[in-house]
């Protein structure tokens, strides 16, 4: 039976029927379709297709639409007999061996490894896949991204497969122009340029080659800011010096383009120091996916406050604005784009606003990898246009910030300890402790880590950052055996971190803390921490420090505030900023929330235990004040030290310890509530 259609997708769409008529369809977003059916094996659900090309619509705008690409695709092929398109209620089936498709061709020609295969692959690559569509859903370009690198890859396999023969053989039939062909293909490939050298060099045209060289650097400084590798400089060497051994080695050409182990990533990782000490991140320009093209200016705000709030934060290499917009528009794929801007992550969305509703999503990809790391949506009802997009960024920044951290602690952790930076330490450090409340062992190990990286660095600011943390717990611990000694360490790694980085808000906030933690400074401690929070609004820290600081201020309504911009930037909250908002939440005699506050933390502290019984006792609930104040006992005489000799002064030492209250009469009320929970005389 004679093949019904014939897909060409590598370059510009054509579809013809047996007869040869080329047939056209209505919508580039049916034109994918049909791809996608032809291609992946089905049968597909309609949801399953309705969210590949129209995940940003409604879920009934959505199905709408699939049904009119359908009835176009059913149209077209009313007059082919046996029906090749199966349409159920559920699902949708195109019959395998229906479609030629010159992808499918391209694949059998290369795993046939033979030149006469490769060379008629090169033929049937007319340009990348769906060359020109834009179907603007985040689903379905990330398939079509997906498709364009993989084919993309087999060209150049097929290419390199030639070139290789041609070197071995000194057969050269259009080597130059192939050779030209290989390195359009990915310019930031240098596997790609040796290879184009050579074929010049064999070729017996030494100026090509070393001119080839030039165009190599130029692109590479260009787009990466990176010189080639050695391998490429050495080859460069033989050819200038017309050294004979650069003939016939074809495999570095075969290996390494089948394997393409020498990416622009790799160059910029290895080559650029700068890269590898902070994780570095592109966001590209979210598509507006509303039917309002005047709506651009949403999606682009967006972008650029997301691109804003990311660089206050200085543990992040964030790709500039100037950089990503030159992006705009354009459909090369995620790995392609890193490459480009030198960026290890890629953050990519949409926006569709429609009435008084927005739908945003974000994707958090490894452009090393390909892997998806994160992946959210947001659905909105605007009452506010730019209160919804401050708050839909303020969550994306937020969440950004976290999974890069955790990223990067795994892969320090993954390192060999040969090899660890004073980054990498920093990172070991906050991996074990990832929180600033934690056991003796554990603040004593990542303090460690802090050293080690101050020893390779002594002008590191972020480990003087982690070791002022680190003393700080040590500060209101009860195992410290020098508690003026641990504060003195606080505030002088404190002063260091700012000297060393004075933009740095996290080392501004820490100083504060310090100030009042330390000295009772109430005033220099206000100063630094609004200077951390003016620094970076968006770190949820600096919210948590506000909301304590302003609670041993005896200012309650602005503590509670501040702790609910905390929990607005970060719903996840570490037990640290939980802790001071229910002890915020006792002290502005908002019992019942406070007990719900504590009962979030997923590992509360001992006088956690003890502010639930004095809720418990203000609120006159007698039995679960004693049954709180039972557990605070229980747990204190196996993690206090002495504690069994401790009499009631020493008990009043150790409540008025845990903060330092800027009126007195507050560690009162604290106390009040104790001794109405038994908990003292």
């Amino acid at each position: 039976m004679a093949v019904p259609l014939k897909l060409n997708i590598l370059g510009r769409f054509e579809a013809r029927f047996p007869s040869g008529e080329i047939f056209s369809l209505p919508t580039r977003k049916t034109e994918v379709l049909l791809a996608y059916l032809a291609l992946v094996p089905g049968p597909h659900s309609r949801d399953h297709l309705s969210n590949l090309l129209w995940s940003g619509r409604s879920e009934q705008q959505a199905r709408n639409s699939l049904r009119q690409a359908l009835n176009a695709l059913k149209k077209l092929f009313q007059s082919i007999e046996p029906q090749p398109l199966k349409i159920e209620n559920t699902s949708v089936d195109l019959a395998a061996h229906s479609v030629d498709i010159d992808t499918v061709k391209l694949e059998a020609l290369i795993e046939e490894q033979t030149p006469r295969a490769a060379a008629q692959a090169i033929k049937l690559y007319r340009g990348e896949f769906l060359e020109g569509v834009v179907v603007r859903d985040l689903n379905g370009e990330e398939w079509l991204a997906a498709e364009r690198e993989r084919l993309r890859k087999l060209a150049t396999i097929a290419l390199g497969n030639v070139l290789a023969f041609q070197l071995e053989s000194g057969e050269f039939d259009n080597a130059e122009n192939l050779g030209e062909q290989l390195v359009s293909l990915d310019m930031l490939n240098e596997s790609a340029w040796r290879t184009l050298m050579r074929v010049y060099a064999a070729r017996g045209h030494r100026n090509q080659a070393l001119m080839a060289y030039k165009r190599c650097c130029g692109i590479l400084d260009k787009d990466l800011g990176v010189e080639p590798s050695a391998e490429t400089r050495k080859l460069q060497g033989l050819i200038r010096d017309g050294s004979a051994a650069i003939e016939g080695r074809s495999a570095d050409t075969q290996a390494m383009l089948a394997s393409e182990s020498i990416s622009a990533a790799d160059a910029v990782f290895s080559q650029s120091p700068g890269l590898v000490e902070k994780p570095s991140i592109a966001i590209l320009p979210f598509v507006n996916m509303s039917d309002d093209p005047e709506q651009e200016y949403f999606s682009d705000g967006i972008t650029e406050d997301i691109i804003t709030g990311l660089s206050k934060f200085r543990e992040l290499f964030v790709i500039a604005r100037g950089s990503s917009f030159a992006f705009k528009g354009q459909t090369l794929n995620l790995t392609e784009a890193a490459k480009k801007l030198g960026a290890r992550y890629v953050l990519e969305g949409s926006v569709r606003k429609a009435g008084d509703r927005v739908r945003i999503t974000a994707q958090l990809s490894d452009a090393t990898t390909g892997s998806h790391l994160w992946a959210e949506r947001y659905d909105r009802v605007i009452d506010d246009i730019f209160a919804a997009q401050d708050h839909v960024t303020q969550k994306i920044i937020s969440t950004l910030v976290g999974r890069l951290e955790d990223e990067s602690r795994q892969m320090a952790m993954r390192k060999s300890i040969t090899n660890l930076t004073p980054y990498d330490y920093c990172l070991r450090g906050k991996h074990f402790w990832p929180d600033w409340r934690g056991a003796k062992e554990n603040i004593l190990r990542a303090r460690e880590m802090f050293e080690k990286a101050m020893e390779l660095d002594p002008e590191y600011a972020s480990a003087y950052v982690g070791l002022t943390e680190s003393y700080l717990s040590e500060f209101w611990s009860s195992w410290t055996r020098d508690r003026d000694a641990a504060g003195a360490l606080t505030f002088e790694y404190a002063s260091k971190a700012v000297e060393l980085d004075n933009r740095d808000s996290h080392a501004h906030m820490l100083l504060g803390f310090a100030y009042y933690t330390v000295q009772r400074n109430f005033e220099l401690a206000e100063v630094h921490t609004q200077m951390a929070l003016d620094l970076n609004p968006n770190d949820y820290w600096n919210c948590c420090l506000k909301c304590e600081l302003s609670m041993c201020s005896g200012d309650f309504a602005e503590s509670m505030h501040w702790g609910n911009e905390a929990i607005h930037r970060n719903p996840f909250l570490p037990d640290s900023c939980l802790h001071s908002m229910g002890f915020s939440e006792y002290f502005a005699e908002r019992y019942e929330n406070s007990i719900k506050t504590f009962a979030k933390l997923s590992a509360p502290e001992i006088e956690v235990k003890g502010c639930i019984a004095a809720c418990y006792a203000q609120l006159g609930r007698d039995e679960e004040a004693a049954a709180a104040a039972a557990e605070f006992r229980r747990r204190a005489s196996s993690e206090l030290t002495n504690q069994e000799n401790w009499d009631n002064n020493s008990w009043c030492d150790y409540w008025s310890r845990l903060y330092n209250f800027k009126d007195p009469e507050q560690l009162g009320h604290l106390t009040d509530g104790l001794r109405k929970a038994g908990l003292l005389d």
